[in-house]
């Protein structure tokens, strides 16, 4: 805010009355903050442009239980949802990480300032899964400890069952989407060390080229253009069992007409006879 006084000032000679101006106190503020204190920010991060349209679709077939949300537009992918209960707005909280287009979709509770501050939405939660561990590290102290390669975990999973390729835990995980996504992690065990491998479920669009999610590789900057330069990351970083459940979810969306609640997949799909709901999947 202050910056933005200072531009107009190099800008413009103002007149006394633009200098002279009103001031507010925090009575003046009371009626606007209730108001936003029962609404979250969702902002999509990457290089599409998410329509209100397309928003709306999806907030109604992804959240049906919150009765009476209103949507608004506040700047480019930037939304604001409000609710007419704190129930509604902390289940869509506890329901992250959010998808919207293949697209991260960051929501954060409104708090003064935010839709200000976009590095606000820089970080994402999203389930990662461990592989090639022994299996005397399937606990979740070690998940958690592993996990200690994000910017923060949020709860450890240690699944009863394995399977042909073997174990594995899941951590939920706070990662930064200005940085490339983890291939992995090096565990070092008295003297030796082990490569840990890392999947992500329901994982967003991201570059094969410089692994930053929310572009592709025609738009990557760090190929510049050559596009026979090799790529670092792949479909392989996808958790395959995650795009089984991701059809199962599309198809019953489809059947029912209603979804459950998150983490999701949400596919703004287009015009032209497509069906134009949000249901998840792409």
């Amino acid at each position: 805010m202050t910056e933005d006084l200072e531009e107009i000032l190099r800008k413009f000679a103002l007149t006394e009355d633009e200098t002279g101006g009103v001031e507010l106190d925090s009575t003046d503020l009371a009626q606007g903050v209730v108001e936003c204190q029962l609404s979250i920010i969702g902002r999509v991060v990457g290089e599409k442009t998410a329509n209100i349209a397309g928003i709306k679709s999806f907030a109604s077939n992804m959240w049906p239980f919150a009765r009476n949300l209103r949507v608004v537009e506040i700047g480019v992918n930037m939304f604001q949802f409000s609710f007419s209960n704190k129930q509604d707005m902390d289940r869509v909280l506890r329901g992250r990480p959010w998808v919207y287009d293949n697209l991260p979709w960051v929501v954060l509770p409104w708090e003064e300032g935010i839709e200000l501050n976009l590095e606000a939405f820089n970080r994402t939660w999203i389930w990662v899964q461990l592989w090639n561990l022994p299996i005397h590290w399937i606990t979740k102290d070690i998940g958690r400890k592993i996990g200690g390669v994000f910017s923060s975990v949020r709860e450890v999973i240690a699944p009863n069952g394995g399977g042909k390729k073997g174990k594995l835990l899941k951590i939920l995980v706070e990662m930064d989407l200005t940085k490339p996504m983890l291939r992995g992690t090096t565990v070092k065990l008295r003297g030796s060390s082990r490569w840990i491998d890392f999947k992500y479920e329901k994982c967003p669009d991201f570059c094969y080229c410089c692994g930053v999610m929310g572009h592709n590789e025609r738009s990557c900057r760090e190929r510049g253009g050559n596009m026979d330069k090799e790529n670092q990351y792949g479909a392989w970083l996808r958790a395959s069992n995650a795009r089984s459940h991701i059809r199962k979810q599309n198809s019953s969306c489809r059947e029912k007409g209603k979804v459950g609640e998150g983490p999701h997949l949400a596919k703004e799909w287009g015009t032209g006879g497509k069906n134009n709901s949000a249901c998840p999947g792409s």
